[in-house]
Protein backbone atom coordinates (compact mmCIF):
# COMPACT_ATOMS: atom_id res chain seq x y z
CA UNK A 1 0.00 0.00 0.00
CA UNK A 2 1.11 3.31 -0.74
CA UNK A 3 2.40 5.73 2.10
CA UNK A 4 4.06 8.87 3.05
CA UNK A 5 5.68 10.50 6.37
CA UNK A 6 3.89 13.42 8.37
CA UNK A 7 6.02 15.01 10.70
CA UNK A 8 3.45 16.71 13.22
CA UNK A 9 3.52 20.24 14.33
CA UNK A 10 2.15 21.86 17.18
CA UNK A 11 -1.10 20.75 18.23
CA UNK A 12 -1.68 18.20 15.79
CA UNK A 13 -4.34 15.50 16.87
CA UNK A 14 -5.47 12.47 15.56
CA UNK A 15 -8.85 13.29 14.82
CA UNK A 16 -7.95 16.48 12.95
CA UNK A 17 -5.05 15.10 10.89
CA UNK A 18 -8.17 11.85 10.05
CA UNK A 19 -10.00 14.83 8.98
CA UNK A 20 -7.39 16.98 6.62
CA UNK A 21 -6.51 13.85 4.79
CA UNK A 22 -9.02 11.57 4.67
CA UNK A 23 -12.18 14.07 4.92
CA UNK A 24 -13.39 12.70 8.51
CA UNK A 25 -13.40 10.48 11.47
CA UNK A 26 -13.06 6.99 9.64
CA UNK A 27 -9.32 8.12 9.06
CA UNK A 28 -8.82 7.68 12.92
CA UNK A 29 -8.48 4.22 12.19
CA UNK A 30 -6.42 4.64 9.50
CA UNK A 31 -3.47 6.36 10.66
CA UNK A 32 -4.15 4.20 14.25
CA UNK A 33 -3.64 0.79 12.35
CA UNK A 34 -0.40 2.64 10.49
CA UNK A 35 1.22 3.31 13.47
CA UNK A 36 0.79 0.34 16.05
CA UNK A 37 4.21 2.10 17.66
CA UNK A 38 2.84 5.59 18.39
CA UNK A 39 1.36 6.51 21.57
CA UNK A 40 -2.39 7.88 20.55
CA UNK A 41 -2.34 11.23 22.80
CA UNK A 42 -4.51 14.29 23.23
CA UNK A 43 -2.13 15.89 20.80
CA UNK A 44 0.83 14.38 19.45
CA UNK A 45 4.19 15.57 20.56
CA UNK A 46 5.54 18.07 17.66
CA UNK A 47 7.74 16.35 15.18
CA UNK A 48 6.18 12.80 15.78
CA UNK A 49 6.14 11.01 12.29
CA UNK A 50 3.45 9.60 11.28
CA UNK A 51 3.02 7.12 8.27
CA UNK A 52 -0.18 8.39 6.44
CA UNK A 53 -1.65 5.25 3.85
CA UNK A 54 -2.99 6.83 0.44
CA UNK A 55 -6.43 5.01 0.20
CA UNK A 56 -8.80 5.50 -2.61
CA UNK A 57 -12.23 7.63 -2.23
CA UNK A 58 -14.97 4.50 -2.27
CA UNK A 59 -12.25 2.70 0.74
CA UNK A 60 -13.48 5.73 2.99
CA UNK A 61 -17.03 5.55 1.52
CA UNK A 62 -18.91 2.32 1.88
CA UNK A 63 -22.73 1.72 1.93
CA UNK A 64 -22.30 -0.03 5.79
CA UNK A 65 -21.33 3.44 6.50
CA UNK A 66 -24.86 4.86 5.41
CA UNK A 67 -27.86 4.84 7.79
CA UNK A 68 -30.44 2.67 6.57
CA UNK A 69 -32.14 4.99 4.75
CA UNK A 70 -29.50 5.99 2.72
CA UNK A 71 -28.13 2.71 1.55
Amino acid sequence: MESFNYTTVEGDRIDTLAAKFYGGNRGIAIIADANPGVPLSAVFPLGTVLVIPVVEDNDLTTNSDLPPWKR
